[in-house]
């Protein structure tokens, strides 16, 4: 999961926040923040293994942008 880090702008977030959340009348939420979600079917001989892939794949191929995202590897699920 790839999310944006504390005290960067989420223009997308900021957006859902105003225009649905608060619109329909949920005040007590102060912050919506948003990310995107990435599966991969990852083929290893460990799970550490697996998670290393990937946090690689992830780093190498900048699919997020380290200054303003963190990645996140939630967990294998065996196949």
């Amino acid at each position: 999961m790839v999310i944006i880090l504390k005290g960067s702008r989420d223009p997308e977030g900021e957006t859902i926040h105003r225009d649905l959340v608060i619109t329909n009348g949920f005040n007590s939420i102060n912050r919506v923040i948003s990310g995107k979600y990435l599966g991969f079917v990852v083929e290893s001989n460990s799970e550490s293994e697996a998670i290393k892939y990937v946090e690689d794949l992830c780093t190498r191929t900048r699919i997020y942008n380290p200054t303003v995202h963190k990645l996140l590897v939630l967990g294998v699920e065996g196949a």
